[in-house]
């Protein structure tokens, strides 16, 4: 997919507004038990999402493989199954199903895009000048 860097981007940023908004009710409603959430909110849909997509603008070449956008279906929806799990944990203070599925999947998310990023052949780059201004 030739866009999934500003896909990838995209999401983080959506990742982003959804964490400041918890971690507001958070902060507002006194619900301190969810900080864990509100961490990881943070960490794996923000962060990791934003870097993916940063990676995919470096390494354009990653972006012409079959394998981007499975990898970012997979990452991404696993997200999703391991914070609703997250969160339900925090609410009820026991694991439960949606952690343990998600966990799994995320993890899988990364590990495809490491192999994505190992496995695709290096091109020779030129150095871009750029005026300065």
């Amino acid at each position: 997919m030739r866009n999934i860097d500003k896909i990838y981007v995209a999401s983080g940023f959506g990742w982003l507004i959804f964490s400041a908004g918890f971690g507001t009710w958070l902060g507002a409603s006194g619900h301190f038990n969810f900080a864990e959430s509100h961490a990881h909110i943070g960490l794996l849909g923000f962060v990791a999402s934003l870097l993916f997509g940063l990676v995919h603008r470096c390494w354009p070449e990653l972006r012409q493989r079959l394998l981007s956008t499975i990898q970012f279906a997979v990452y991404e929806i696993g997200t999703i199954v391991l914070l609703a799990g997250k969160i339900m944990v925090d609410a009820t203070g026991t694991p439960n199903l949606l952690l343990m599925i998600g966990a799994p999947i995320v993890i899988v998310g990364v590990l495809l895009f490491l192999w994505l990023f190992l496995a695709s052949p290096e091109q020779k780059r030129t150095p871009e000048l750029v005026p300065a201004e």
